[in-house]
């Protein structure tokens, strides 16, 4: 997993962001698929309660009036059916969908911040090593300046002591 890398419009994903990816995105595809579902069974029994009403006029003018207790079923099945709706409209559900593509939105908005925030970090990572390297660099050059001064001083020492013997040897006397 740790090897799997897949390349979108220039941003690398590592397997463990795919999986994360793959699991978003799992998720707002089976909110939609449920909300789709959701909506296509409650056509499906608006329209068989509508054709059951009709059906219910026909024969109820074929055979004179529908019954108390079919009429009553009818109205509370209605009612029901009302209750649903209003249900449905005050918790505002016919704009999950909009909602959930604005999710995915936002989603892919992050996880290419994400990956700008990878690519900082693996910058600072190189500035990082690079300025290790500098600092050892400098620390070997000062090292070498300071033998070069004492090795100076050494050999200033030395002309100055040759010179004190040059001149005790021009005059033995003082």
């Amino acid at each position: 997993m740790e090897d799997i890398e897949l390349d979108v419009g220039g941003t690398k994903f590592k397997g463990v962001w795919i999986a994360i990816l793959f699991s978003f995105a799992s998720t707002i595809a089976g909110g939609i698929w449920t909300a789709s579902e959701f909506f296509n069974r409650l056509d499906d029994q608006e329209q068989a309660v509508a054709q059951a009403v009709q059906d219910a006029l026909v024969l109820g003018t074929k055979f004179g009036s529908l019954s108390d207790t079919v009429t009553a079923e009818l109205n509370t099945f209605e009612t029901d059916i009302s209750n649903v709706r209003q249900s449905l409209d005050d918790n505002n559900v016919s704009q999950l969908q909009g909602k959930l593509a604005e999710l995915g939105t936002n989603l892919e908005a992050i996880m290419k911040r994400q990956g700008e925030l990878l690519d900082l970090r693996d910058k600072i990572n190189a500035i990082e090593k690079r300025s290790g390297e500098q600092e050892i660099l400098l620390k070997s050059e000062l090292d070498r300046l300071k033998q070069y001064s004492d090795d100076m001083k050494r050999i200033k020492r030395e002309i100055d002591d040759l010179w004190k013997g040059m001149d005790a040897l021009s005059n033995p006397l003082s």
